[in-house]
């Protein structure tokens, strides 16, 4: 008898084992079931009640995504133009008044070394007496930091709290911070206001992607991502290239004061146009299963208004009537720490961070070197032009053609759809990140050459590659962990930002004492090593999102089937 129970629990546990197995790929390894007889299906799958996010009419889920890349693109766009008024920055703070520049003829200055050489451009500005370049450069280089710390606070507080109170706080606290440092009047209080700045722009990273994936299926995701990248160019063309016009005839002052009062309309438009999001899901609502009654040739349930009622302007504009769910943001700090040791979040982590130093990098000394090839002052605006012409690629190729190649490789796989295949769509943009810094550092080297167009080109490639590059690891690591799309997004987007920031912060000193060749080719270098671990996790991704889930998940699973671990927050 004794063994017969033996055998019998044997044979038990075995089946508990495969159904474990069957739940952890299926659940929470990212695999999903896409196609079914020919037919798309909706993953996650929506529930009946009409106060879904996923239920949201098309035109409110699109008015939605078009405010919230609107709030973003404003800053990601700021990043830009600020990074770009490094050398006015640096006249300010040694007690030169920038206008001056509108008055000189760049092109008659000799800016030589005493030996006869051209002269390095962020030497020729070091030697004025103000502060040091690199303590200047904070001023575009410290709110990168502050990004990526501001995750660790923001991401569980939406989920905590709920998503809109959350972003509504941060844009408040971004135009806030663009008012402030308009108005401060010494270096310091600058620096202080672009930190507080930079913890409502943290949004952009995190909590919007978090957002976006809450109302959207997995077939709608690139382009939305992408969007939030690609609209930065209609702020760039309109402030950007005009900022050397507004710094001479105004004050580099107003380009905050212009941007903070636009980033005020758009908070206003996000309080009429993005709802409460946040929905706790089931493990089989995130797999796309059939939870609810389907009828045929139908793809979602039928919204069931007599059980659950209609939306009300509570659910459409209201701030804290989402339920508080503290156990949850309390869970997804503990997932983020275990986030960590993924071994492909580990590999997009270190990608990202070398893309985000060197695009910051290139931010920061891109107008000096433009400064030192004489050109009119006023051209100092081409210094954004490339991330302008880059932002309708990263449309195109981190959205529309990365859904099409996703979703063509899914029918391929029998409907299956995996999120490696968005790694596929990751190849051209990481040989173009690679070529990128190696066109700059040539520019910056050989200014007697009037690089013009290599300094445009590589500025080009660098900004296309690090945009469509982060806007596809976001949607791969939301698919791959979608239980744990918060915590993921905030270990991404936290590590790659203060490691983005720890190797680019002292790029202008590494600049004088390397020169802009080496410097730059560094950055390439390291580039080129990550990227070319990008077959084998293809190859090898899904053994380690299963790896992942059977290594951290233990206690999880224990209770009660993946239960805490399988909530989609």
């Amino acid at each position: 008898m004794d063994k017969l129970q033996s055998i019998k629990h044997g044979r038990d546990m075995k089946g508990m084992r495969r159904m474990r197995d069957s739940m952890e790929e299926v659940l929470v390894a990212g695999t999903t079931q896409l196609f079914k007889d020919g037919m798309m299906r909706c993953v996650p799958m929506p529930t009946p009640n009409p106060r879904d996010p996923l239920n949201l009419p098309e035109w409110r889920k699109w008015a939605a995504i078009i405010t919230l890349s609107l709030f973003g693109a404003l800053a990601l766009s700021a990043e830009a133009i600020v990074g770009a008024l490094v050398p006015i920055f640096v006249l300010e703070y040694s007690g030169v008044d920038p206008k001056i520049l509108g008055q000189i003829d760049l092109s008659a200055l000799s800016l030589s070394s005493p030996d006869g050489k051209p002269a390095d451009p962020l030497q020729l500005l070091s030697s004025l007496g103000g502060p040091p370049i690199s303590k200047v450069d904070l001023i575009s280089t410290i709110p990168i930091l502050v990004n990526g710390v501001a995750s660790y606070l923001l991401v569980p507080l939406s989920i905590g709290m709920g998503r809109r109170p959350i972003i509504l706080l941060a844009g408040m606290m971004a135009w806030a911070g663009g008012l402030w440092a308009g108005f401060s009047t010494s270096l310091d209080s600058h620096i202080a206001a672009r930190v507080f700045q930079g913890f409502g722009a943290g949004a952009v990273e995190a909590l919007i992607p978090l957002i976006l994936q809450d109302m959207l299926f997995i077939n709608q995701r690139n382009q939305a991502f992408s969007l939030v990248s690609a609209g930065q160019g209609l702020f760039i063309v309109a402030i950007g290239v005009t900022s050397p016009l507004i710094v001479v005839k105004l004050s580099w002052r107003w380009i905050y004061y212009i941007t903070a009062g636009t980033g005020v309309i758009v908070w206003i438009a996000m309080i009429f146009l993005i709802p409460e999001t946040r929905w706790i899901r089931s493990p089989d609502e995130l797999a796309g299963k059939e939870v609810y009654p389907l009828r045929p040739m139908e793809n979602r349930p039928r919204l069931d208004y007599s059980k659950y009622g209609y939306r009300t302007n509570q659910d459409d504009f209201g701030i804290f009537h989402a339920k508080k769910e503290w156990k949850l943001a309390n869970r997804s700090n503990i997932d983020t720490i275990q986030a960590t040791f993924f071994p492909n979040v580990a590999w997009v982590i270190a990608l990202n961070s070398v893309f985000v130093g060197a695009l910051s990098a290139t931010q920061q000394n891109a107008a000096a070197i433009i400064l030192s090839l004489k050109l009119n002052f006023n051209q100092l605006g081409l210094v954004v032009l490339p991330i302008v012409a880059a932002t309708p690629f990263v449309w195109f190729f981190g959205g529309f053609m990365a859904d099409k190649i996703s979703n063509w490789h899914a029918k391929r796989n029998g409907g299956q759809r995996e999120p490696e295949a968005h790694l596929i769509s990751l190849a051209f943009p990481l040989l173009a990140g690679i070529a990128g810094p190696i066109l700059f550092g040539y520019a910056g080297d050989h200014t007697a050459d009037r690089p013009l167009v290599p300094l445009l080109v590589g500025f080009f490639l660098i900004g296309f590659g690090g945009l469509t590059m982060n806007t596809l690891v976001s949607v791969y690591l939301v698919e791959s962990y979608p239980n744990k799309a918060g915590p993921v997004l905030v270990t991404m987007s936290s590590f790659r930002l203060i490691a983005g920031f720890l190797i680019s912060f002292k790029s202008a000193d590494w600049i004088l004492q390397l020169g802009f060749m080496k410097t730059f080719a560094i950055y390439s270098g390291i580039m080129a090593l990550f990227s070319f671990m990008l077959p084998g996790i293809y190859a090898y991704g899904k053994r380690m999102r299963i790896w992942s889930v059977r290594k951290f998940d233990k206690e999880s699973m224990a209770d009660s089937g993946i239960e805490m671990t399988g909530k989609g927050i």
